[in-house]
């Protein structure tokens, strides 16, 4: 399923070796990681590792239509279930974007076309999400699709929380994206 998909001011599609530069500046910012809920990069070696882990099938590099570089990710990941089987009817949403281009509305036209992508061939699937709570941004792109909230917990202290933190679950099938509004039938 990871073909191109086109918006009006992006394109979206696989990672390749060369995009290892424009993915430090996200991988590598410690805001970006910690809001994420990942280990952030120290160096070189670290960041190519995570563009390994990225370049998979359902995963697509958030690229700029005017420039080609790469701001961000947004991936549908294997969800699996309580027999440490993968659910075939559920797929996780993760993304993350460069902060030099947030609050552009970039990654809500990333979600949307990849939830329409998705929807449009496997309408039966559900789409699952999780976010620290105090990540507004993240809260937001989730509530503007529809997902809904269906629980939360506090994660304990870690390597990745310094202190605990509150995470939310959300969940989004089809019929709830068609429903969610405008963006649904454009």
């Amino acid at each position: 399923m990871n073909k191109k998909i086109n918006t009006s001011r992006l394109n979206l599609r696989s990672f390749v070796a060369t995009d290892l530069a424009d993915l430090r500046a996200v991988v590598e910012n410690e805001k970006i990681a910690k809001m994420a809920g990942f280990r952030v990069a120290a160096n070189a070696f670290e960041s190519d590792y995570f563009l390994q882990q990225l370049m998979q099938a359902n995963i697509w590099a958030v690229t700029l239509k005017t420039t080609a570089k790469v701001i961000g990710s947004v991936g549908l990941y294997p969800v699996v279930n309580d027999k440490q089987e993968q659910d075939s009817q559920k797929l996780e949403l993760g993304y993350m974007l460069n902060q030099d281009f947030w609050g552009n509305g970039y990654m809500k036209e990333a979600v949307q076309a990849v939830l329409r992508h998705l929807f449009q061939e496997h309408p039966d699937r559900i789409v699952t999400a999780s976010t620290y709570s105090k990540n507004s941004r993240s809260v937001a792109v989730l509530e503007y699709f529809n997902f809904k909230k269906i629980g939360e917990q506090t994660l304990p202290r870690s390597v990745l929380n310094l202190f605990p933190q509150q995470e939310s679950y959300y969940q989004l099938t089809a019929q709830a994206f068609m429903e969610g509004g405008h963006y649904a039938t454009h």
